[in-house]
């Protein structure tokens, strides 16, 4: 048991929540296709996601100048918007810890860097049992993590307290956000991370392997 109460959980989507790697990989490689480019491995190029779609642009063409990387960009997020549901699925362990969250009466919410008119779909597409009480997307404020006022702005919508709140996340800026907004910060080691020996430099207050570690949290 973790020595803190806690009143609400917020989630980072991709890699935390969500496993988007195969819809997001295969639409970049759609687009590579699409230029005569060389294609991506999924198990490397899925640790890239965090960084969101420039990030996989730059992964994959380096050399691009601003406009042509600005114009991939687009292409990238016009091809994944038409094709953003084959593959993605749930982490084994969300459906059940949703279920203890709710049962015993906590909230719950998402915040992402990915635009609203991507993730918003998607969350819609899972059909789940449990509709989080919000969601905070990339475009929803003028900053994004590890800017900690999404993370603020959702405790806000929850009507929480950010000290009572936890949030849960597979990239460092996940914990800059939720450290800097005094929220309980926990890495979601099962996420798109590259080097697993890296986490333990990011200050996080606590590490789960799998969803349902976070039963150590509720009282």
């Amino acid at each position: 048991m973790i020595n803190r109460k806690i009143d609400a959980f917020l989630f980072d989507f991709d890699g935390t929540f969500a496993n988007t790697s195969s819809d997001m990989i295969n639409c970049l490689n759609i687009l590579l296709e699409n230029h005569s480019l060389k294609k991506v491995n999924l198990d490397l190029a899925k640790n890239i996601i965090s960084k969101g779609s420039g990030g996989l642009i730059d992964f994959a063409c380096p050399d691009l100048d601003p406009k042509a990387r600005n114009e991939f960009i687009k292409e990238y997020l016009d091809i994944y918007k038409m094709n953003i549901f084959y593959e993605t699925h749930i982490y084994e362990g969300i459906e059940e810890i949703m279920n203890f969250i709710i049962s015993n009466n906590y909230k719950w919410g998402i915040v992402t860097n990915k635009p609203g008119f991507l993730v918003n779909p998607i969350i819609n597409l899972l059909n789940l049992k449990h509709k989080p009480y919000c969601v905070v997307s990339g475009d929803t404020l003028n900053v994004k993590k590890p800017n900690p006022e999404p993370l603020l702005y959702a405790a806000k919508l929850l009507n929480c307290n950010p000290i009572y709140c936890a949030y849960i996340g597979d990239d460092i800026r996940d914990i800059v956000a939720a450290n800097a907004a005094g929220m309980f910060s926990v890495i979601a080691s099962y996420g798109f991370i590259d080097d697993l020996n890296e986490i333990k430099k990011w200050s996080s207050d606590y590490i789960i392997k799998t969803p349902l570690d976070l039963k150590n949290l509720i009282v």
